[in-house]
């Protein structure tokens, strides 16, 4: 049995009267590429918010490798009497890691909506993300003793684009790429972070068919070549069906199924909340 890296239990996020994730329990196995799916509005990113900081479950817990990066409250959420140190917070029995420090610990993720540094090259987008897991420190870069350190840096980044493909362009401005090179430049600056869980919200977003095609066998080379385990959101079957080990499914925030491909597509509650809808 393969180590879990990622486990969720009984996640609940609540936002006044409106219940996005309701009582959400998966896991995710080192290697593996775990795909959650639903109609829009399901909760998925909300999940991915929970797991990477942004919000605080209202109930339930997250564990990444052993870990837990975010719990509720076990008599219910309560005001935080401190902010901004390190444990952000950790308050009678609550937890809440903030995106940074879960960054550190290797989970990275992508967005819906790309999220570029449009001032900067496709070269700079991967540099900046790398000086997470700097260790030179403003003594140091003040008296200039950081060379090695930048100059390895340039040397894994200029790797990593080529890696990805993204070599031939990487002194343009991020924004002037083609919209599938810039979804991978996405990519490339999560993984810059040396990720162990790199999350994917809708990678293949306004894809044609052809590049979406070639993101689904992108994602599985990366996969192998760095090593990850990915937890993927997804509208388009195709891609989910071809690159998942297995898939969860859940309708107004509530896990519906879970399976391989193949379970999931002969599902029949799955074929009645989703795929039967008229999603793509």
């Amino acid at each position: 049995m393969s180590e879990t890296v990622l486990q969720i239990e009984h996640l609940t996020m609540q936002f006044g009267g409106v219940v996005a994730v309701y009582d959400l329990s998966m896991e995710i196995r080192q290697g593996e590429i775990i795909a959650l799916i639903g109609p829009n509005g399901a909760g998925k990113t909300t999940a991915f918010n929970c797991v990477t900081g942004v919000y605080e479950p209202t109930n339930g817990q997250v564990i990444f490798q052993g870990e837990t990066i975010a719990r509720s409250h076990p008599y219910g959420k309560m005001r935080k009497i401190y902010a901004g140190s390190e444990a952000d917070a950790y308050l009678n029995g609550s937890v809440r890691l903030s995106p940074d420090r879960i960054t550190r610990l290797g989970i990275a993720r992508t967005f819906q909506n790309i999220r570029l540094f449009s001032g900067m090259t496709v070269f700079e987008n991967v540099l900046t993300a790398m000086h997470l897991r700097r260790r030179s420190n403003f003594f140091t870069a003040a008296l200039h003793l950081n060379r090695a350190e930048e100059k390895a840096m340039q040397q894994r980044a200029a790797e990593l684009l080529e890696v990805v493909g993204l070599t031939d362009v990487s002194g343009e401005l991020a924004t002037s790429l083609p919209y599938g090179k810039q979804r991978l430049l996405e990519i490339a600056r999560a993984l810059a972070t040396e990720p162990k869980l790199l999350l994917l919200d809708e990678p293949a977003a306004g894809m044609n068919p052809q590049e979406t095609e070639e993101l689904s066998a992108f994602i599985c080379r990366i996969k192998e070549h760095f090593n990850l385990s990915i937890f993927v959101i997804e509208h388009h079957m195709n891609l989910v069906m071809a690159i998942s080990d297995r898939i969860y499914v859940i309708d107004f925030g509530k896990l519906i199924a879970e399976g391989t491909p193949a379970e999931i597509q002969n599902n029949p509650a799955v074929i009645e909340a989703y795929l039967g809808g008229g999603e793509e």
